[in-house]
């Protein structure tokens, strides 16, 4: 562990503080992760998720995408389409779409960029794609692989809603009390940084994440370390913070 952090960092009751601020019920169990390194963590999410009514398909696709585990989540299951190639960006997505039921997934093991590569690589341009997403996805996968010739829809099954900043800053310590925030999307981490604009006192901390992307709200924080997982996942956030 860093010399930043106490050095009984190994007893719960007292090590570093680590706020998690991805959305429920995920981030309890990165809370819970942590707190078997020995770290006190805050399962605070700064985004909260909420199901969108489906219209029904117009045509089955040749295959589905998802870039969540939230698409995953709050679409509906169709039987029909369960043995159909589905395509995941990372592996926790497409282990939750395994366990939907689906029979064929690949995971790109990445970011939405890898995952439009290995669609590109796997697929013939014509294919038809539907992906469920995001209402405001953080990206144009489907315009990018429109573009690229592929018929894909996209098709929002939830929506993301930010926490309030004072309801999120009477939910936590003061900054100055806070070792380490875990941001795993670009919009938590414009929720977080109005946050840390709105406190009297700067945080110190350190601000791990788990993309480039995820980074980028904090671009110009002067004093602010921030630091970047070797791989968007979860393993290597914990990596990062276990072994900096």
């Amino acid at each position: 562990m860093s010399d930043r952090f106490p050095t009984h960092a190994k007893d719960p009751a007292f090590g570093p503080t680590i706020w998690v601020t991805r959305t429920s019920p995920d981030n309890e169990k990165t809370a819970g992760a942590l707190r078997r390194l020995g770290f006190d963590a805050l399962a605070v999410p700064v985004l909260r998720v909420e199901g969108l009514p489906e219209k029904a398909l117009d045509e089955p696709p040749d295959a589905i995408v998802f870039t969540s585990v939230n698409g995953v989540r709050h679409h509906s299951i169709c039987p029909a389409l369960l043995d159909i190639p589905v395509f995941a960006v990372g592996d926790r997505t497409a282990a939750s779409a395994a366990h939907a039921g689906y029979t064929h997934v690949v995971s790109a093991a990445g970011d939405v960029l890898d995952l439009e590569r290995l669609i590109v690589q796997s697929l013939p341009r014509g294919s038809r794609l539907l992906h469920f997403s995001a209402h405001r996805p953080a990206g144009d996968l489907t315009g990018n692989l429109r573009r690229k010739g592929y018929l894909a829809t996209r098709k929002p099954v939830y929506e993301t809603r930010d926490v309030a900043v004072a309801k999120l800053l009477a939910s936590l310590p003061a900054p100055h009390e806070i070792n380490g925030i875990l941001i795993h999307s670009p919009r938590a981490g414009h929720v977080v940084k109005r946050c840390l604009e709105r406190t009297s006192r700067p945080f110190r901390g350190i601000v791990y994440c788990i993309s480039d992307a995820a980074a980028a709200p904090f671009e110009g924080k002067q004093g602010m370390d921030i630091r970047v997982a070797a791989r968007p996942d979860e393993a290597s956030m914990l990596a990062l913070i276990a072994n900096p």
